[in-house]
């Protein structure tokens, strides 16, 4: 389906966001981290699957212990969130 002026007026309505907005990096963590949390709350534990019901959450999961192995071997540049930036 093709977009046309009523349907743009139909997204914008509820808020519909075009582009990314932006959204800082610590932000970005502490909302991942905040998801963690309420995960570990209902599950008991932190190994997240990256399939299922939240992928996005074990895929930064999976990323922060990637991160601490690479800040534990000394390489902080590529320590993907493990250091405020």
């Amino acid at each position: 389906l093709g977009m046309c002026e009523e349907r743009i007026q139909n997204l914008e309505s509820i808020g519909f966001k075009w582009g990314k907005e932006h959204v800082s990096k610590q932000q970005s963590w502490v909302e991942m981290f905040e998801e963690l949390k309420l995960f570990k709350t209902i599950h008991g534990h932190t190994n997240v699957p990256r399939t299922g019901a939240n992928p996005r959450l074990g895929t930064w999961v999976s990323s922060q212990r990637t991160g601490y192995r690479y800040f534990k071997a000394g390489n902080k540049q590529t320590c993907r969130g493990m250091c405020e930036e």
